[in-house]
């Protein structure tokens, strides 16, 4: 239908953005946390969009800043008890690489982060993305394999610790980047405990 929309930002609103199109204004539905992001009115902006009718024939157009985030979006609503309201929750909580990365893991604790996710919901987007989701080809940071064998025991020592797997796993790379990867075991989970913690 509508696959990006480049104009003009003329409005921002928390969850809507306004774009003047040569003249012609496209009112779209934004995940809250990239408005802030977003340039000023005036400037020139590209959404990834997605359109959306209801049986009321409500008509919504949904942009993303990226298309990884049009594709999680997209991946979501093909669940069973996921409309546009949780798949767009879902975009602004988690990145596409998080998103991933917990489906494919079966890292509930992670999903149900997301507003009016519950368990349930996260089980069954689980369960119905999990073979798929590595076929989710991102054009971002989507490697899953580049944890080394070192981190992903310093990740389940911090995981029993207390941490969510996603907490462990950020905070690892970040100790990693400090610390080089001749870092020892026992100083990696001191760094990235000090990441957790704050």
């Amino acid at each position: 239908m509508i696959s990006y929309i480049k104009g003009i930002i003329v409005h921002k609103e928390t969850k809507q953005v306004i774009v003047d199109v040569n003249g012609i204004g496209y009112a779209i539905d934004v995940p809250p946390r990239i408005v802030t992001d977003l340039p000023p009115i005036g400037d020139t902006v590209t959404f990834y969009t997605y359109y959306n009718q209801t049986r009321e024939n409500k008509i919504t157009l949904y942009g993303f800043t990226s298309r990884d985030a049009l594709r999680v979006f997209e991946l979501a609503l093909t669940v069973t008890g996921v409309g546009p309201a949780l798949a767009q929750n879902i975009v602004t909580r988690l990145s596409p690489t998080q998103f991933q990365r917990a489906v494919q893991r079966g890292d509930a604790t992670t999903l149900m982060r997301v507003p009016r996710l519950t368990k349930d919901i996260a089980q069954v987007i689980i369960t119905k993305l999990k073979k798929n989701i590595m076929k989710m080809q991102l054009e971002g940071d989507t490697e899953l394999g580049e944890t080394g064998p070192l981190n992903v025991e310093v990740i389940k020592m911090l995981v029993n610790l207390g941490a969510s797997e996603l907490e462990a796993e950020q905070a690892v790379e970040k100790a990693q980047k400090i610390l080089g990867d001749s870092a020892q075991r026992e100083n990696l989970v001191a760094q990235a405990l000090r990441y957790i913690r704050n």
